[in-house]
Formats: structure tokens, sequence, C-alpha cells
């Protein structure tokens, strides 16, 4: 005869419930856990996008008053004329000007100008044709461009007499 077969579903042990229970409390607590570092992170986050607005923005220097505001612009404005001047070619155009060779030609003031490139000579000679020799020699070199005679003048009681000012435009090189 056949054996008998008892088929029972039923759990023989009664451990398996407990096997569950530790499962289910180990995922809870991992769940407490990932809520735990995610509220950390997010705090984190709202701190990180804060200095970062606060570096975006723009920074507020403090306000001068107007009597204080303009002083500065006034001091600025002379800084920079200051750093443009020492940014001339001042050795090609002295060498420019030195290598005009005019007989009794006496310069009296070099004035140059920066912004407009401009060279503003002016010169003492005994004679008119020394002048417009002067501004010849001047229009042949090479640093300088659109040489013009600005004005002269004629004074009896001086040992040089013409009074000449002679406008020079140098040729900016990179």
């Amino acid at each position: 005869m056949l054996p008998v077969i008892s088929i029972n579903h039923a759990p023989l042990l009664q451990d398996r419930p407990v096997k569950g229970i530790v499962t289910l409390l180990l995922a809870a607590a991992c769940g407490i856990a990932l809520l735990g570092w995610m509220q950390q992170l997010n705090s984190e986050r709202q701190r990180l996008n804060a200095d970062l607005q606060q570096m975006q923005a723009p920074v507020s220097a403090p306000r001068l008053n107007p009597k204080e505001d303009q002083a500065k612009q006034q001091e600025i404005a002379a800084v920079q004329a200051a750093m443009h001047e020492l940014a001339l070619p001042w050795q090609k155009l002295f060498l420019a000007l030195e290598s005009i060779k005019v007989a009794d030609i006496k310069l009296a003031s070099i004035e140059p100008n920066a912004r407009l490139h401009k060279l503003r000579i002016t010169a003492n000679t005994n004679e008119v044709v020394n002048m417009f020799k002067y501004v010849r020699g001047l229009s042949e070199q090479s640093v300088f461009n659109d040489v013009l005679l600005m004005s002269h003048e004629f004074h009896h009681d001086q040992p040089m007499p013409v009074r000449f000012v002679v406008e020079a435009v140098w040729i900016q090189q990179p």
C-alpha cells in the first residue's frame, strides 16, 4: 500500500514571524536614517544656495557724500591722465625731435596730448626760414603725421624774435 502523505502548509516552527519582524525593524531604521540624511543634505543645499546668492549679489560700496564722490572722481581722472602720459612713446618722440638738424632753433616747451596723440611744440628762432625748415623736418620724420604750423609771432625786442607753435600727430605703433 501507499504511504500516507500529509500536506500541511502551516509552518512547523514559530521563528519565521520573528525573522520578518527583525527585517521590518531594520528597514524602518534604515528609512529613518535615510530621512535624517536627506534632511541634512537639504539644509546644506539651502545654506550653499544662500552663500551663492550672497556672493553673486553686487557689493554695495558705502555711499560717499557728493563732495567726497566728486573729489574721488577727480583723483581717479588725475591718476588715469598720469598713466596715459607715462605710457607715451617718449624715446621715439625725443629721438625724432633730436634728429632734426636746423640751426638756431630752441625748444621752449613740448606738450603731449596722450588722448589725441598730439605733440605741441613751442620754439624760438632767429629767422622765419629756420621755422619753415624745422616744420618740414618734423613732417619728414616717420614718427609724426599731420604736422601743422599753428601760429607764429615776431618780437623785435628779444634775442630770438620768432616764436612759433607746431602741432604734430604721432603715429601709434603696436
